[in-house]
């Protein structure tokens, strides 16, 4: 049986007859695979109250091994309270200590912002490719075009004439 789809039709008193021809044929049991034992399991569910479903299925839900004790939140107690807390409270960072909780988590970069400009501490322009590259600014691959030929950009594009040896064929040299 699939569901409701093909019993939609079937009232509880059809269910009824079918049950009663079956057994009949039987000797007055119902076959458990047979199909009325499948529609008198439809209409038996289609019957029940949701509470008592849900409760049926609450039921047969395993239970735990042992059951959790209640936590203890006014307790100074940790075990009581299933959290492990730092047993000695300290600042963990250096400098402005715990108050750099309160600042934003990063800060403006020398890409968009001059600190000599703006008289404020940004991230340097030594860092990632431009340091690993000793590039003296912006690899000009990573900005847009209009923006490659402008003040602080490095041109890093090489000549590419679209041959495996990347050299320019009327070099006769190479």
């Amino acid at each position: 049986m699939s569901g409701t789809d093909e019993t939609f039709h079937y009232t509880k008193e059809d269910v009824r007859r079918l049950e009663q021809k079956e057994s009949a044929r039987h000797g007055g049991n119902i076959p458990k695979n047979s199909e009325t034992a499948g529609l008198q399991s439809v209409v038996d569910q289609a019957d029940k109250d949701k509470d008592q479903i849900i409760s049926e299925r609450q039921a047969n839900l395993p239970l735990p091994d042992q059951p959790p004790t209640s936590s203890d939140f006014s307790s100074a107690d940790a075990r009581t309270v299933n959290v492990d807390s730092g047993g000695v409270q300290d600042d963990f960072s250096y400098g402005g200590g715990s108050s750099s909780i309160r600042e934003p988590a990063t800060g403006d970069s020398d890409v968009r912002a001059s600190g000599e400009d703006w008289k404020t501490n940004t991230a340097g322009s030594e860092v990632g490719r431009t340091a690993k590259d000793n590039l003296g600014g912006i690899p000009s691959d990573a900005v847009t075009r209009e923006a490659r030929n402008k003040t602080g950009t490095v041109e890093t594009r090489q000549p590419d004439y679209g041959y495996p040896q990347k050299n320019d064929p009327s070099n006769s040299n190479a």
